[in-house]
């Protein structure tokens, strides 16, 4: 099989026990249909420390939750079809590029990106766990004043 961001050939390997395909040259991961779901429920809870460290790592730069001009604008095909993919901005604001193709047959994720996204994800259900109770009573308030709206 052939990469979708670079065109060399990619090699089997596991990502937390998923079997995935990936670049040697870029880097780069292609998920058959429904492996990224696997990664993303078994994800936040086998991430070695080490990879969160180094993801967490101080840096200069502020982060950015919009994909970049390089990612909007690189050319990836599928393995299978060759059609081109799609960018898609994971949760429309983590700042994680996936390539979808328009066949549903993967996804495609530049190098360091997968353990990224389980970050994200990690991040925000830790997020959600800890604070719940108070999102649960914003969302009573916001849907009272909604119907308050309605009856008006």
């Amino acid at each position: 099989m052939f990469c979708s961001g670079c065109g060399d050939t990619m090699s089997s390997v596991k990502y937390l026990t998923v079997p995935v395909d990936s670049c040697g040259s870029c880097g780069g991961t292609w998920l058959e249909e429904g492996r990224l779901k696997w990664i993303i429920e078994i994800g936040p809870k086998s991430l070695p420390t080490d990879r969160v460290k180094k993801m967490m790592a101080f840096s200069r730069v502020a982060p950015s939750y919009r994909l970049g001009d390089d990612e909007t604008r690189r050319i990836v095909k599928c393995p299978y079809c060759i059609g081109i993919m799609r960018p898609v901005n994971y949760s429309a604001n983590s700042g994680v590029a996936i390539y979808k193709c328009i066949n549903d047959h993967g996804v495609w994720v530049p190098k360091d990106g997968i353990d990224r996204l389980v970050l994200f994800i990690d991040t925000w259900d830790r997020l959600l766990r800890e604070n719940g109770p108070y999102y649960a009573h914003l969302a009573q308030l916001e849907r009272k004043r909604f119907l308050r709206k309605l009856t008006l």
